[in-house]
C-alpha cells in the first residue's frame, strides 16, 4: 500500500510513518523541514513543502492509496480569531485528491467536530464546550474543517482525540461515539495504531470515532 502522511515530522506522524514502514508499505512523508525526519528506509520518500503549496501537495498524493493527516491546530488561548492554516491545508489536500481521483482520507480532529453518530456523553459534549471557551482559534479551525470534510465526496475517517499526552504503557485502545464510556485521554502511540489500522477498515469510512486508552 502507498500511504502519504501529512505532518510526518510530528510525534504522531512519525509513529504512523514507522508503523507503515514496519508493515512493508511505501510511505511519502510530506514535511516542511526534512531534517526533522530521522527515519531512513528504502520505502520512504520525502516531499518538502508547506500547506499553502498546491503543486507539492499534488506531488505528494499522486501515487497514494491512502492519505493520512496528523496535522492539528495549535493550542492558542488568545481571544483574537486568527487564520486557519490547518483547515486551509486540508482544503488543498482535498482538492488535490479530487483532482487526482484519490478517495481514502484519514485525518485527526477533536470532539469539537460533531458526528451524526454521536450520542450525548461527556466525551462528545465537554471537549467541544471547553474548546469553544478556552481555545477559540482551535475551535474555529475544527468547525471549518468539519464543514469541508462532511461536504467532500471522499471516503474519509476523522479520528477524534482528547488529550493525546497520556503516556503509553502498553495499553490497548477503543473507540466510542458516546455510546459507551470513554476515558478523556489517549496516547500518541494508540492514536497512530488506530489511524494506521483505519486505512484497511472500510467500516470506518465516513465515521468520526473518539479514540481513548482502555
Amino acid at each position: 500500500m502507498n500511504i502519504t502522511v501529512f505532518g510526518a515530522s510530528g510525534a504522531i506522524g512519525q509513529l504512523v510513518t514507522q508503523l507503515a514502514l514496519d508493515h512493508g508499505d511505501f510511505v511519502t512523508a510530506y514535511v516542511r523541514n526534512p531534517q526533522k525526519i530521522s527515519l531512513k528506509h528504502p520505502n520512504l520518500s520525502l516531499v518538502q513543502g508547506d500547506l499553502s503549496n498546491t503543486s507539492t501537495i499534488e506531488k505528494a498524493v499522486a501515487e497514494s492509496d491512502v492519505v493520512i493527516s496528523t496535522l492539528g491546530p495549535a493550542s492558542d488561548m488568545s481571544r483574537k480569531l486568527k487564520s486557519t492554516p490547518i483547515a486551509d491545508g486540508h482544503e488543498r489536500i482535498i482538492k488535490a485528491m479530487n483532482k487526482l481521483n484519490k478517495k481514502r482520507l484519514i485525518t485527526l480532529a477533536t470532539p469539537a467536530l460533531q458526528s451524526d453518530d454521536d450520542k450525548k456523553n461527556i466525551s462528545t459534549i465537554l471537549p467541544g464546550v471547553l474548546a469553544k471557551v478556552f481555545l477559540p482559534n482551535g475551535y474555529a479551525e475544527m468547525k471549518k474543517l468539519e464543514g469541508m470534510i462532511k461536504e467532500s465526496k471522499l471516503n474519509w475517517t476523522v479520528v477524534r482525540i482528547i488529550n493525546p499526552n497520556v503516556k503509553y504503557k502498553g495499553q490497548s485502545y477503543d473507540y466510542s461515539f458516546g455510546d459507551k464510556p470513554a476515558k478523556l485521554g489517549v496516547s500518541r502511540e494508540n492514536v497512530a495504531k488506530f489511524m494506521y489500522s483505519a486505512a484497511r477498515d472500510n467500516a470506518l469510512i465516513r465515521k468520526m470515532p473518539i479514540i481513548y486508552n482502555k
